[in-house]
């Protein structure tokens, strides 16, 4: 028979500090974040935010959830994002998912979302038939430099076991590369960039402003929050906890940038730019119509510069600025982000479209 223990948040350092939590040979949470579901200015102490199904004394699946706030019509409501569902592969298809969800569903008062999801996920809410589809946002993934290692090495076994002729493939493709010359090639006559650790006065007011229209409505409080509390900590050599952590927490390398963006001394905007491992990806823009174009092409050649072999966006209007971008566009492929809430919470959205960062994408 499954059992459900449930971690409020202000368990959860107590739990990630234990001499239990170290013994585990799979652990539902990463500790940095824990840190980070801790100091989330919009979570309560009594929030649950984990929950763990155990078979007798082991531990054979678990679920985390992100709270957070929507606003809809002046009004608030407290929410959470389901953000992290894992089952024990030899059990699964025995009801383990469904319980943790169920319990889940109880806890939150039904006010539940998801988005950046795995399959095997989606399947499991798509059997509750409790959600609907809120907004799909159309997106662009550009190659930037051979990267079919990364790929498909994750493809399965047979892949996987030609790694060395992947490996020998990129570096020769690497040395024929043109991309980075015509990155190099992109006119930003006047263009500067300030780089800064955590938002200034300017940024907090550009991302308030970008963010008004959002349902989650994020605040520079929220802002300085992601920015402070990063889910994924840069690990050169292997990290204990992460090998045993099924989602991702410790890429070798990991840099997070706010970037303000200034024209002839006078700011433009900003981007937020996520780098792991050579996948880079912009939880927030902020700029004017006028400069999409700008604005794709300095998210390019950014990315170009740190040597990313791969870049997503889902703001639309930079996405489709960068399918203009040749011949960046001719390696690319349109990719899709798909939000799905509640049905009762769906209706009550209407019409509201998120942002790229919103959620839990921000962070991973």
């Amino acid at each position: 028979m499954v059992r459900i223990k449930r971690y409020k948040l202000s368990e959860l350092l107590i739990f990630v500090d234990s001499s239990a939590y170290n013994s585990m040979d799979i652990v539902p949470i990463s500790r940095h974040r824990a840190k980070s579901y801790v100091h989330n200015p919009r979570a309560n102490p009594d929030d649950v935010v984990l929950y763990m199904a155990y078979i007798d004394e082991e531990m054979v699946g678990y679920r985390t959830l992100l709270p957070d706030t929507v606003f809809i019509n002046d009004e608030t409501h407290r929410v959470a994002w389901l953000s992290g569902n894992w089952v024990n592969p030899k059990l699964r298809r025995k009801g383990i998912a469904s319980a943790l969800f169920s319990e889940a569903f109880a806890d939150w008062n039904g006010k539940l979302l998801f988005t950046n999801y795995a399959l095997e996920s989606k399947a499991v809410y798509d059997k509750t038939e409790r959600f609907s589809l809120i907004q799909s946002s159309r997106g662009v993934r550009l190659y930037l430099r051979p990267c079919l290692l990364a790929i498909l090495s994750k493809k399965g076994k047979a892949f996987r076991f030609l790694n060395p002729l992947w490996r020998i493939l990129d570096a020769l493709l690497w040395l024929v590369n043109p991309l980075p010359l015509f990155a190099r090639l992109f006119k930003m006559d006047g263009v500067r960039f300030e780089y800064l650790p955590s938002p200034d006065d300017g940024v907090a007011m550009m991302f308030e402003q970008t963010t008004a229209n959002s349902p989650s409505q994020r605040k520079r409080q929220e802002l300085e929050w992601i920015i402070g509390n990063p889910w994924l900590v840069s690990s050169p050599l292997v990290d204990m906890i992460g090998q045993k952590y099924f989602f991702s927490s410790s890429p070798k390398r990991f840099v997070q940038s706010i970037v303000k963006v200034y024209h002839k001394g006078k700011p433009l905007g900003f981007v937020m730019i996520n780098a792991a491992d050579g996948a880079v990806s912009v939880p927030y823009v902020s700029c004017s119509a006028e400069h999409t174009l700008l604005f794709a092409k300095i998210i390019v050649k950014h990315s170009m510069v740190i040597g990313a072999n791969r870049l997503t966006v889902y703001n639309p209007q930079i996405a489709d600025s960068m399918r203009g971008l040749k011949p960046f566009s001719m390696l690319s492929r349109t990719q899709y982000r798909n939000y799905f809430a509640t049905k009762s919470l769906s209706t009550q959205l209407g019409n509201k479209t998120f942002l790229e960062g919103d959620g839990d994408c921000v962070f991973v």
